[in-house]
């Protein structure tokens, strides 16, 4: 009898085990041109797109400042001041404000009342650096009698930190903070307040 030989299969490879997972039923909202795809079950977002805009958005300025209105420098109260910024300042509720600046005035024997006093003008600017009421209602705020109050004003004046304009008894006084210790708006507009405070002009270019 003949006998055949028999080669052994190879043992198989171990495959894993994949478990199949259910198709997770999703509902879309769309919310301010936005798409949000959200599992019905969780509420989990699982993809969101935006949809851009067709056409740069364009904002129209139909104001000349200086024209239509005051300049920034000349306004005599709040709402003066707040018609000529308005239409160029998109950040007009922005505030920059440096505490760290008040305690070097007092590094530097500034009174505690001249800082207490800045440190009010500048929380409560109207727009840039001007800020605009009566010496009555800083008394109410701060807490000084008059001639304490005027003191503290005299000595921000003399170190030329603050500076005081009076358009007239049917106006508010004007009181203008130096923009390096605090500022209310777009930093574009700061640039040019330095420039004023200090009394740089720009260099003629050409000789003309």
């Amino acid at each position: 009898m003949t006998l055949l030989s028999r080669e052994k299969a190879p043992p198989e490879a171990p495959c894993s085990v994949v478990t199949p997972i259910g198709a997770r039923h999703a509902v879309v909202v769309q919310s301010k041109g936005h798409s949000y795809f959200v599992d019905a079950i969780t509420g989990e977002i699982l993809h969101a797109t935006r949809k851009l805009p067709r056409h740069r958005l364009i904002r129209a300025v139909g104001v000349e400042v200086g024209v239509d209105t005051r300049w920034p420098s000349e306004a005599r109260n709040a709402e003066e001041l707040q018609a000529a910024t308005a239409p160029y300042d998109w950040w007009s509720d922005k505030q920059y404000v440096s505490g760290a600046k008040f305690l070097d005035l007092l590094d530097n024997q500034v009174s505690p009342n001249a800082v207490r006093l800045l440190r009010h003008l500048a929380m409560n600017l109207a727009g840039r650096n001007h800020w605009f009421g009566k010496m009555a209602d800083l008394e109410r705020a701060i807490g000084l009698p008059t001639r304490t109050l005027e003191r503290a004003l005299q000595e921000l004046s003399s170190i030329n930190v603050v500076r005081r304009r009076n358009n007239g008894r049917a106006w508010p006084t004007r009181l203008s903070v130096h923009p390096w210790y605090a500022w209310k708006g777009d930093l574009l507009g700061r640039d040019d307040a330095y420039a004023e405070w200090l009394d740089i002009r720009p260099a003629i270019v050409g000789g003309q």
